[in-house]
């Protein structure tokens, strides 16, 4: 019996995590504010650490508070953090629906009321926040409730297949869950600042970009070929439909009879 492969490499993990563990963060500056740790974490997938701090200083300086922010319109919320941000549109559309939901259940902007509950209903109501990506989940009861969640997103992915941590492309929900059960919380901690740190690293280095192409490309071949087995499957299947029809019978001649005249 074959030993079963396992599903990532933790010799390579610990080794990228002590390399870029040395320059990483080791506390979230939003981390006092629960509200302020949900923004910042809606804008640190994907990005760099860079981009989302700078973001997070002009929406602060831009509004008075957080209520303001949210009523501001999509659009408007894009060119406060910049156009170019990486999925403006569509990042500040979730939070928008995040903050609007809030709003809506509390008539208040603030996850306030969740500090002291027990950490699985506040997990469940943060899941349920309209908008609400699971890395931003994972970060804020990681952060700031002390949960052994460790936030993966694509680029992490990515980073984690370029160093042979994992064997192939994961599904950042799939992975984050694996990662969540491996490790304590403290552990948790200290992995997530260093994948940061080694994404931030990624990005200034271009290797994400180019990660991030030769997935893609790799995605639309699989889906080229998958559209085309598929038409190859469609004609075969005519084809032997055509086979399996009783051919008509011929007609059968006349026989003609020599008479003698």
């Amino acid at each position: 019996m074959t030993e079963k492969k396992p599903p990532f490499n933790i010799n390579n993990l610990n080794s990228l995590v002590k390399k870029y563990g040395a320059r990483a963060r080791t506390e979230e500056p939003n981390a006092a504010e629960l509200t302020a740790l949900l923004i910042h974490s809606s804008l640190l997938f994907d990005a760099t650490t860079e981009m989302a701090d700078t973001a997070m200083q002009r929406i602060r300086s831009r509004n008075v508070d957080f209520n303001e922010f949210r009523v501001n319109l999509v659009e408007e919320m894009v060119t406060t953090i910049g156009a170019k941000y990486p999925d403006a549109f569509g990042r500040m559309r979730r939070l928008r629906m995040t903050l609007f939901d809030l709003f809506r259940r509390h008539h208040r902007v603030g996850l306030e009321q969740l500090i002291g509950k027990p950490k699985r209903d506040v997990r469940i109501y943060l899941e349920n926040l309209e908008g609400m990506k699971s890395y931003v989940v994972s970060r804020v009861m990681l952060i700031g409730f002390e949960v052994s969640m460790v936030p993966i997103d694509q680029t992490t992915v990515d980073l984690l297949v370029h160093y042979e941590v994992l064997p192939e492309d994961m599904k950042p929900v799939a992975l984050s869950e694996l990662f969540s059960k491996k490790f304590s919380a403290d552990r948790a901690r200290q992995i997530h600042f260093a994948l940061v740190a080694a994404t931030d690293a990624f990005h200034s280095s271009g290797k994400a970009d180019t990660a991030r192409i030769a997935r893609e490309s790799v995605k639309q071949l699989r889906g080229a070929a998958a559209t085309a087995v598929e038409k190859a499957k469609a004609k075969a299947e005519v084809k032997s439909k055509s086979k399996s029809k009783p051919k008509p019978k011929a007609k059968a001649k006349a026989k003609t009879t020599a008479r003698s005249h």
